[in-house]
């Protein structure tokens, strides 16, 4: 069983099942790039990296990352990687095969877990996890041979939610929290826009997906509460609400097939950043789902997807890498 099925069959157990629409919903952003991809192009990242597993980053929480660093002469960029999970779990093993491939360009990438609504958290403690991990690793800069100058977020569904508002969020973000922001940010298929996250699914799964009890509005709002009913606290949730002229530059990803993150939400975050004067670059893949849960999940791990990624890193971090 790969990673993210993994994660509906934990999801379904626990009580808070991961929903697919039955239908697509449109993609209505022209200022996008379509991608069409060939699946059968895939990454071969090998082994020329350092492994550091396991580490404790957060006093007080037993919360851990997984670090690879290259095996060529640093400091190396830091790219800090935040796994999806349905806002349930959040698995720090995730995307192995793109870190990789990350790692073997030239950056150090850390792969964060954080608390989830397993864990009784919301998104505030999600962002306090972000912070406390990017802080951690300037902080031992000199050990990992990271360059704490230099730092990116990548996130994949909820950890792309969270990736876009660490950058974001002027109370609770990395800025914020640190003193110090990120340079760059990669959303792949995460809500940005949760009052439509939704929008253009089925009705049944239009409804379950912030109906009260269930994963995303547990994770905004705290258990038993409705959207509908707190309709402030959720625009103060939206990394769309925050975009200003300081907001890094962000490359957003989404398959125009997604059954479970519309893909107007990464249009609209796109739209919000381009307002503002931010550079911001999308990608729609076509006839690509979600991530791995859809049958289309090899354009993920698709040479010209990772490359992509890997060339908006360096244009971003530094071409020194």
């Amino acid at each position: 069983m790969n990673g993210m099925r993994l994660i509906m069959a934990l999801a379904a157990l626990t009580g808070r099942p991961i929903r697919l629409s039955s239908v697509a919903a449109p993609d209505d952003d022209p200022d996008s790039l379509r991608l069409r991809v060939d699946p059968a192009d895939q990454i071969t990242p090998g082994r020329a990296f350092h492994a550091h597993r396991g580490i404790q980053y957060a006093a007080g929480r037993k919360l851990r990352l997984d670090l690879l660093t290259p095996r060529t002469p640093g400091p190396h960029p830091l790219v800090v990687y935040l796994p999806g999970g349905g806002f349930v779990t959040a698995r720090r093993a995730m995307a192995a095969r793109q870190r990789r491939q990350v790692t073997q360009a030239g950056f150090a990438v850390a792969a964060v877990e954080y608390r989830t609504v397993g864990d009784g958290a919301t998104y505030r403690d999600g962002l306090a996890d972000v912070a406390a991990a990017v802080s951690f690793l300037r902080a031992h800069a000199a050990r990992y041979d990271i360059d704490p100058a230099r730092t990116a977020l990548w996130g994949e569904s909820a950890g792309g939610y969270l990736a876009a508002m660490a950058a974001t969020d002027p109370d609770h973000g990395v800025a914020a929290l640190t003193g110090a922001g990120v340079d760059a940010v990669v959303d792949v298929f995460g809500a940005t826009h949760l009052a439509t996250v939704a929008a253009g699914f089925d009705p049944d799964t239009a409804a379950a997906t912030t109906a009260p009890g269930t994963p995303l509005p547990a994770y905004v709002l705290g258990p038993g509460r409705a959207f509908a009913d707190h309709p402030d606290e959720v625009t103060r949730a939206d990394p769309v609400s925050h975009v200003t002229g300081a907001t890094p530059p962000f490359l957003l990803l989404h398959g125009d097939d997604d059954r479970i993150i519309a893909p107007v939400q990464t249009a609209r975050l796109h739209r919000a950043l381009r307002r503002a004067g931010v550079d911001s670059t999308r990608y729609v893949l076509e006839g690509a789902g979600h991530g791995a849960l859809s049958p289309q999940a090899r354009a993920w791990t698709s040479t010209q997807v990772m490359d992509i990624v890997v060339g908006f890193l360096r244009s971003r971090l530094g071409d020194e890498v």
